[in-house]
């Protein structure tokens, strides 16, 4: 396995290999750490993550390449869900939002919400603009409110229940949590709604070099 770029160290994350360029690129950072396309960064979409068992269960339409796959020990809960907007990161584990539901905070210079459903192993990240103005929601019965309106959007889609525009996501992506703090140091990292835990100074991990 390659490993996450850090100045001449590099850090046990994930990396994919572009067969294209012969360039090999960060998971977390989307950018090229060695190859023809080094210090290229990509643009990070919005997504979601879920188990496939609680997807399947709300699309049970959703056509999969390859549902057996070799045992592992992937696992959402364990996954720190971060989102980027304009050059900020902010993130969080997942077991600290399932525990809370939904976590508001602002990022770039624009509202956002991390939301999990509690009964599901599932979590998306939106924008709290709505028609150019900011809300606050709430989630309540798996449904997020504004208590002010009464509207309501659906946490995992962003859609409208009342006509409304749907939320718009946010660019997001997992990582487990040593590597997020490792790679992103300047991040939020959010635990208790409005609160920020501090960074531990120093943060150990596994790092290498590669001479």
């Amino acid at each position: 396995m390659l490993f996450g770029n850090q100045g001449d160290l590099w850090m046990n994350a994930m990396t994919w290999f572009d067969h294209d360029t012969g360039s090999v690129w960060s998971q977390v950072t989307g950018t090229a750490l060695l190859g023809p396309l080094e210090g290229t960064s990509i643009e990070l979409l919005a997504s979601e993550l879920s188990n496939w068992s609680d997807w399947r269960e709300e699309f049970p339409d959703t056509l999969a390449l390859r549902t057996q796959t070799a045992s592992n020990t992937f696992r959402v809960k364990d996954l720190t869900v971060a989102a980027r907007v304009n050059n900020e990161v902010a993130g969080l584990e997942f077991k600290d939002l399932r525990e809370v539901g939904a976590i508001s905070t602002v990022l770039g210079g624009q509202p956002i919400l991390f939301v999990a459903d509690p009964q599901l192993d599932r979590w998306a990240v939106f924008s709290l603009l709505v028609d150019g103005s900011p809300v606050e929601l709430e989630l309540a019965d798996r449904v997020l409110v504004d208590p002010v309106s009464g509207d309501r959007w659906d946490p995992s889609t962003g859609a409208s229940f009342d006509g409304r525009m749907a939320l718009d996501r946010v660019p997001t992506f997992s990582s487990n949590f040593n590597n997020f703090i490792d790679i992103f140091p300047d991040a939020q990292v959010l635990i208790e709604p409005e609160v920020i835990r501090p960074i531990p100074d120093p943060v150990k991990s596994y790092i290498v070099s590669m001479d």
